[in-house]
């Protein structure tokens, strides 16, 4: 009777201990992380390991007030729809293109998500090659073509160095929802397709009818997970322009980054962290809410 009592235990304890190693690694690098960051936010520290003052609220009210935060949130917005607009086009599309089966699309799909692939840093240093304003390709071909008379340096303009950034990030991307969409298509039923022939519909109702909204689930998931992804995207941005010139090319991201580590006002950051966070909240609960499938 009491190794059956043991064992019964040890049962009702099993799943726990299953868990725990998970629940424990969430603690360790989610929320302490979080608590600290918190923690801070209140506190006027500058460099890291330092100690600084009790400001409470301060730098928040600084943040909410400042125009440089609301900039850089003007910039975050244009990144994050430039970004999604273009990669759910090029996606769809190509995805569209891949679902024929053939030897040339079959081979396409082995290789289109090597742009994803590569590392973030190899993509940032050939684009910026590609776009040099001394020795790249890209103008270089506009000049043999007499479209321009001197080299533009692209990423070092105040005009196209954010657009610019935009399309090498959607380049880098957008495979990878191509993919996920080439796998949510292939979940759709010929007969389908073949019963609108039948009735008369074209490629562009057959589209609106039968394929997106059968998408419906992949595109929610993609919607949000991808708006919030795309919204915290720094390294792309900070690699190729730093977030210049002049604050172009700024999000919410760099300019958090460029708080934290360049003017070194940790707790400044910190609060400014906790503000876009809770804003990136309240946007994936309405998201949530009201754009998310209705259930059949």
């Amino acid at each position: 009777m009491e190794m059956l009592g043991k064992g019964k235990r040890f049962n009702k304890l099993l799943p726990y201990l299953l868990v725990a190693p998970i629940v424990i690694w969430i603690v360790v690098t989610i929320f302490i992380p979080l608590f600290s960051v918190i923690k801070e936010s209140f506190y006027s520290t500058g460099f890291i390991g330092t100690k600084g003052t009790f400001v409470g609220l301060d730098q928040y009210k600084s943040t909410l007030t400042s125009s440089a935060y609301w900039t850089a949130w003007k910039k975050s917005l244009i990144w994050v729809f430039g970004n999604g607009l273009m990669q759910t086009v090029l996606a769809f599309s190509v995805a569209l293109l891949l679902n024929k089966a053939s030897r040339m699309t079959n081979f396409a799909r082995n290789w289109i998500i090597i742009p994803w692939i590569i590392p973030t840093i190899v993509v940032a240093i050939f684009w910026q090659w590609i776009f040099n304003g001394s020795y790249g390709i890209f103008n270089n071909v506009l000049q043999s073509l007499h479209l321009i008379d001197k080299p533009i340096n692209l990423l070092g303009d105040s005009f196209w160095s954010f657009p610019i950034v935009i399309f090498i990030n959607t380049w880098h991307w957008f495979p990878f929802m191509a993919v996920i969409v080439l796998a949510g298509l292939s979940t759709i039923s010929q007969d389908i397709y073949e019963a609108a022939d039948v009735d008369g519909a074209n490629v562009w109702q057959k589209f609106w009818r039968i394929t997106f909204p059968s998408l419906g689930k992949i595109t929610f998931a993609l919607g949000l997970v991808g708006t919030l992804w795309s919204f915290n995207i720094f390294d792309t941005i900070y690699i190729l322009t730093g977030g210049g010139p002049a604050g172009a090319s700024t999000t919410v991201p760099v300019m958090i980054y460029q708080q934290a580590f360049e003017q070194f006002k940790i707790g400044q950051a910190s609060a400014t962290s906790i503000i876009t966070a809770v804003f990136l909240s309240i946007f994936a609960f309405f998201f949530l809410k009201y754009a998310g499938p209705k259930e059949d």
